[in-house]
């Protein structure tokens, strides 16, 4: 089980399908990596599918429903599609990050991590794979709006905790952080931001026009 969970709220946001592309793709990294928020979904999953049915039970009377569920069950089944092949080196990811991933390559970023850019689709999140060596760490920055964390490869530790593979991080606001990939193997995250980070550090001044901007 993780040590940092995803927040149930944003779990059942998840089940019920009505989150953004952005946050539900990080979400989804979470539940395929954490054997408990699989449960949670699960579980969340079958409550939403129950409750609808005892609307459409109670809106459309007992036999109407059958007779749609029994129609729904002579419908022939479509197999399902086989999970895409893992490029070389990017095995640690899970099956539903690999549509977005195409034939990018890491990029060096400033700060000296790398990077992979995520399109989306109608989507104003900004997201993105970080790979950090071990030691090395993002600028200090905060937030001011929602930043959605999961590692998938290492590990990396700031003030707020110490963070594996398959932990779920909700950004810190306002508060200061600068995580530090842990020793061992590099760190690989995806990142979610709704908007621009802010640097905190001697440079930040001069650098978030840059971020806000979509330069850096």
């Amino acid at each position: 089980m993780s040590r940092h969970p995803a927040p149930d709220e944003l779990l059942l946001d998840y089940a019920a399908g009505v989150l953004p592309e952005g946050p539900a793709l990080v979400v989804s990294l979470h539940v395929a990596l954490d054997p408990a928020a699989q449960r949670t979904v699960s579980r969340l999953s079958a409550l939403g599918g129950a409750l609808l049915e005892d609307e459409v039970g109670s809106d459309l009377g007992d036999a109407v429903l059958e007779g749609v569920m029994a129609r729904l069950d002579g419908l022939a089944v479509e197999p399902k599609t086989p999970p895409p092949a893992r490029r070389p080196g990017f095995e640690w990811a899970p099956a539903s990050l690999m549509p977005y991933l195409g034939n990018k390559q890491w990029k060096r970023a400033f700060g000296g991590f790398e990077q992979i850019e995520i399109g989306l689709h109608g989507d104003t999140h900004r997201v993105s794979l970080l790979r950090l060596q071990p030691g090395n760490g993002l600028p200090v920055h905060r937030h001011v709006a929602n930043e959605y964390t999961v590692v998938l490869q290492g590990g990396y530790t700031d003030n707020t905790g110490n963070y594996a593979v398959g932990d779920f991080a909700v950004g810190p606001g306002p508060q200061e952080h600068e995580p530090i990939a842990d020793p061992g193997e590099p760190c690989i995250a995806l990142i979610v931001v709704e908007k621009p980070i802010v640097l905190t550090g001697a440079w930040g001044r001069w650098l978030n026009p840059l971020l806000r901007w979509g330069w850096m």
